[in-house]
């Protein structure tokens, strides 16, 4: 059986700010709620691109920053082409 770690929204968001990810806030913040991670996916476009076909396997998310956030319990999912949300697997 394979372990995954599971970090808390909080560490994940710190941990991703720290890896120069721009979050915005939470989900509930941006108006829908549940308990994700908003993220300006249009403000660092290092990590995303709505429209990269370089990135077709992980959806336009940066192939390590994905793996970093799905060895931790969490996956992407994008809002818009700008807005992308981090919820917990």
């Amino acid at each position: 059986m394979i372990e995954t770690k599971v970090m808390t929204r909080d560490q994940l968001m710190e941990a991703l700010t720290a890896k120069g990810v721009h979050v915005v806030g939470t989900t509930k913040q941006f108006g829908i709620g549940g308990e994700g991670i908003w993220i300006s996916g249009e403000s660092t476009p290092k990590f995303f691109n709505y429209y990269s076909e370089a990135w077709y396997n992980t959806f336009g998310v940066q192939p390590e920053l994905n793996q970093f956030v799905e060895d931790n319990g969490w996956y992407f999912e994008w809002y818009d082409a700008g807005t992308m949300m981090v919820w917990e697997a």
